[in-house]
């Protein structure tokens, strides 16, 4: 018999074959892919503020900061060994680093400047700070210098054990490029081995650098490590499912191609970013390790994709022959095929919605690498299975197969038969698990990215063991210049603030570090005050200010060597005179589990009461100011309520505080037997004659403050109406960091401090974190609701087919809330993936029970049958899709490892759904909305038992006379069954005439 040319084999342009020019665009398209993906993997990039968008406070804050400080981006590296007491090689390593080139410029370096614990240390001992060395040391211990060793008997075996350190600062050149900050890094280890003796294992490093470096490192790692399992995984189902090789390597095939197409998708794009769009570097076209999980997914769902196409192929083959069964399996296939990969795309795009910069990259990348993967799955896979037809050889074995095992089946019947017990018991459990819902937390730490057992993590383990804390948290208190003045200036010139000398403002910034040492979780504050001397000790006020004078012109005159913890600002607002930035840098750890969001609120707690007495000292110096009086001189109550230890200094009350502010700025105390300060709860107490000793007092103060409201009617209560009070009101604390504002714009406050690093960044990502998986959910659960109202041909239908597709959502974090695991960014990209990916079945299973439904059958006989048609199909790809991902569990990764677990889970999920609960609907009450729905959508013109009549395979009818008799005595609860017998007389018949 001739056959006629099929769409693949007819001549086109040039008098060419079309699927010969469909080959040669794919293989210009091919080319193009090993070049993307060596250029994306080499652009992979991991730093915490390129987690949130530029706009945000936290980040306007961070830059803010960088364009003033540079010390945030340091490296700390020490070993075993380094100590006070062995500092030759320190020296050699800082030297032979500090004459590296960094490149072909001259005068190019990879660092900056290097800091060394016994550098600063010398520094300390030499003018203006003039400390002993003990003193020295232990300005610097829990940063660059550790704790000494102890003996057996707990002694001290003195300085000269303790582990010292360098800090290296990398220039804006190394700082720039992810590239040259590895470089940068290993540059150090390679000295330090190949021309300091030093060997690798031994040396510890750590700082924000390292942290990027490694995430870098090991998020290539496991794409490395994830392809090769993922390869191995693939290919064995491949051929699990097909019996072929050649088969197998040819879905295996285009699976990788479509990965390595998502990985180029992304290098292309920042081709754009930078030639089309005009931007300096890629803002999206670039990878990190969050988007390194992205092949992967495509992978998988490419190798589900081909596997389904060619089985269509199979199916064609059987039934009409080799003769355009490549053309009529892409057009029996394209639909479904399509549909599946656009509700998982619009499960991924859903993710786009997050501010989150990883997560949004995420989910437009992978997104779209899903649709273009069906591209390739309809151009390359029919192509060579048209050009290469010999691939399948296995018909017989092929038709032998039909249906689902028995007790499948038997399974299936008691679903149906039972489906409101079912249905009772399902709708139970999902209620446990929803009430675990709000129980959910989330978490981003950037060290929990990581494996416990990398290098990294043993590496800071060391360092804060042997040296102290490393993650900083920066804090910028900016001053003013009316708020400043030189030695020799008086501090009320103009009576509208108390005008601090450099020494004062030194103290300001010693006494706001220690209130943030006070913290459990800081080990040290290093500021300016931690290279001056803040001690004035002397028997005299005249003395004091002498040395306070002789202090404060020595810190003027080296200004410059505290220019990494004071600085001018650069671009004021307009109109402004630029701000004297001071700089706190507490170190926080970096291993124990702690909540930055609860932190920042703490640590504002310890800065802010500071700060506010500084504030209510110049609301002092201006109401004294309007009644012809300085604040040098006048008698000054303090009006205070609280327990005695309000009134110890060394508390660290406002109270106490705020006396001894005073006392230091020469205000009198007690001269012509005024009171100091006043305790309003101890009013009462006092007995009559006590209280007109403290009347008679207080009636000689030139001004009383009053730190609360209450405080203030103590005066009333002890008889006293005509001193003048100033009601001061303490700055009010809010939790996290919402407040944030930008600190270039923060003007209107007096002495407004600035929380900015790594910290506050990371814990806005940890609120965004929830509202992204929120507002993903949201928005992709609603978008394919719409779809499945579309595809369902009525409202009720579609809104209760979502049920079992997020089944699967409400199990997996339900379950989490109810465990205590927190969501972090690999988990939080599983939702929207999960939902994407379950109503693919979920599809599958309405299609066909539409179509029985307009032949027809009941509820109960279509829900069956459609059972009949996916059941097996689902599961196979339940196991194709849940093994493919489960290489993520090799993942070193911590996001990437849970994503694969729990993407493995909430398939597993996805399948109870829709093979106990979905049945369980249809036939029950809510069913008869897709009943309805179905009889009135248009027929279609389907023949769901018997294949089109095909020459090459002819098919023996089944005698007419049998139906009714097979109908007529069955019940119409019964009619599946009897349609069931009847489709497994046909499928004999049909293997019978294949044989022949």
């Amino acid at each position: 018999m001739t056959l006629r040319p099929t769409f693949l084999a007819r001549t086109s342009l040039f008098g060419l074959p079309n699927y010969l020019l469909i080959a040669l665009l794919a293989a210009v398209f091919i080319a193009m892919i090993p070049r993307g993906v060596r250029k994306a993997v080499e652009s992979n990039t991991n730093k915490a503020e390129d987690w949130l968008p530029s706009t945000y406070a936290e980040s306007i804050d961070l830059r803010w900061f960088r364009e003033h400080f540079a010390g945030e981006q340091f490296v700390l590296v020490s070993w075993d060994g380094c100590t006070l007491g062995d500092t030759e090689k320190l020296e050699l390593l800082v030297d032979k680093l500090l004459r590296q080139p960094a490149g072909s410029a001259e005068g190019e370096r990879w660092f900056t400047r290097i800091t060394t614990g016994p550098q600063l240390v010398e520094t300390l001992m030499a003018p203006p700070g003039n400390l002993t060395r003990s003193e020295a040391i232990a300005r610097l211990e829990g940063a660059l210098i550790g704790q000494p060793k102890k003996n057996a008997a707990g002694e001290s075996l003195g300085d000269d054990t303790r582990t010292t350190c360098f800090m290296a600062f990398m220039s804006p050149e190394v700082i720039g490029s992810n590239r040259r900050m590895r470089e940068a890094i290993e540059r150090i280890e390679q000295v330090a081995q190949s021309e300091c003796g030093i060997a690798t294992e031994r040396i510890h490093m750590g700082g924000p650098p390292v942290d990027n470096v490694t995430i870098d490192k090991e998020g290539e790692r496991t794409l490395y490590r994830l392809a090769g399992l993922a390869g191995v995984v693939g290919f064995g189902l491949c051929y699990w499912c097909f019996r072929s090789w050649k088969l197998a390597l040819l879905v295996f095939s285009v699976a990788v191609l479509s990965a390595g197409m998502s990985l180029a998708l992304v290098f292309y794009y920042g081709v754009f970013e930078v030639l089309v769009l005009g931007k300096a570097a890629p803002r999206y076209g670039t990878m990190d390790a969050i988007l390194m999980s992205m092949p992967a997914v495509v992978y998988v769902l490419g190798l589900s994709g081909a596997i389904h196409l060619v089985n269509y192929y199979r199916d064609a083959r059987f039934e009409h022959g080799v003769a355009g069964a490549a053309e009529r399996a892409v057009k029996a296939g394209w639909w479904p095929t399509f549909l599946c990969a656009f509700t998982t795309a619009v499960g991924l795009f859903s993710l786009a919605t997050s501010d989150i910069i990883p997560i949004k990259k995420f989910g437009i990348f992978t997104g779209i690498a899903v649709v273009v993967t069906v591209g390739i799955l309809m151009a390359i896979l029919p192509i060579a299975l048209h050009r290469f037809p010999t691939l399948d050889d296995n018909r017989r074995k092929r038709a032998e197969q039909a249906g689902i095992p028995p007790w499948a089946r038997r399974f299936s019947e008691f679903i149906c038969d039972h489906h409101r017990g079912v249905f009772a018991l399902v709708l139970i459990g999902l209620t446990f698990f929803a009430l675990g819902l709000p129980r959910i937390q989330t978490s981003v730490q950037l060290l929990k990215l990581l494996d416990p057992e990398t290098d990294l993590i043993t590496d800071y383990i060391w360092l804060e063991e042997h040296l102290g804390h490393l993650v900083p948290i920066e804090i910028v208190v900016a001053v003013d210049p009316e708020r400043t003045r030189s030695p020799d200036e008086h501090s009320e010139t103009d009576g509208q603030a108390y005008r601090m000398s450099m020494f004062e403002r030194v103290k300001m910034i010693s006494r706001v570090g220690e209130r943030i040492e006070r913290l459990p979780a800081v080990s040290r504050a290093l500021s300016a005050a931690t290279f001056a001397p803040t001690d004035t000790e002397q028997p005299s006020a005249s003395l004091r200010r002498r040395a306070e004078y002789t202090i404060s012109t020595a810190l003027e005159e080296n200004r410059e060597a505290l220019e990494e913890y004071v600085q001018r600002e650069h671009n004021p607002p307009a109109g402004a005179e630029p701000r004297e930035l001071w700089r706190l840098s507490a170190r926080i750890t970096a291993l124990a589990d702690v909540d930055y969001g609860l932190f920042v609120h703490r640590l504002r707690e310890e800065v802010e009461p500071v700060l506010d007495v500084y504030r209510w000292r110049d609301e002092l110096v201006r109401h004294l100011h309007k009644e012809g009086q300085q604040l040098e001189g006048a008698q000054v109550c303090v009006l205070f309520e609280g327990p005695p230890a309000e009134a110890d200094p060394a508390q660290g009350s406002q109270a106490a505080l705020l006396v001894e502010l005073l006392r230091e700025s020469g205000a009198r105390s007690g001269s012509r037997g005024g009171v100091t300060w006043l305790n309003a709860a101890r009013v009462e107490a006092l007995t009559a004659e006590q209280k007109q000793v403290i009347a008679k007092g207080l009636q000689q103060q030139d001004v009383a403050v009053a730190l609360t409201p209450t405080a203030k009617e103590a005066l009333a209560k002890l008889g006293v109406a005509a001193i003048p009070v100033l009601q001061v009101e303490p700055t009010l604390i809010v939790g996290g960091l919402d407040f944030a504002v930008a600190a270039s714009a923060a003007t209107e406050q007096p002495l407004p401090a600035v929380y900015t690093g790594v910290v506050p960044l990371v814990y806005k990502t940890q609120r965004e974190l929830l509202v992204s998986l929120l507002q993903s959910v949201a928005s992709s659960g609603f978008m394919i609701a719409l779809i499945m109202m579309l595809a369902q041909r009525g409202i009720a239908a579609g809104l209760a087919a979502m049920l079992p597709n997020i089944f699967p959502i409400i199990i997996v974090f339900g379950g989490l809330g109810w465990l205590g695991i927190k969501v972090d960014m690999g988990i939080m990209m599983t939702a929207s993936v999960a939902l994407g990916v379950a109503v693919d079945d979920t599809i599958h299973y309405l299609t066909w029970f539409r179509r029985y439904i307009q032949q027809g059958m009941d509820a109960r006989g279509a829900t069956l049958e459609a059972f009949e048609r996916c059941g097996t199909s689902m599961v196979q790809t339940a196991i194709v899709a849940g093994l493919g991902l489960s290489v993520f569990a090799a993942s070193t990764f911590t996001p990437t490892r849970q994503f694969g677990y729990l993407m493995v889970v909430s398939l597993l999920a996805a399948v109870v759904g829709d093979l106990i609960m979905l049945p369980s609907i249809l036939c029950g009450p809510i069913g008869r909305a897709f009943v309805r729905a179905a009889k009135k959508a248009p027929r279609e013109d389907v023949d769901l038992d018997e294949p089109a009549a095909s020459p090459a395979v002819p098919v023996a009818p089944v005698p007419a006379p049998h139906l009714p008799q097979v109908v007529a005595h069955k019940e119409p609860s019964e009619l599946s069954s009897a349609h069931a017998e009847l489709r497994a007389k046909l499928q004999k018949l049909r293997r019978e005439s294949a044989r022949d």
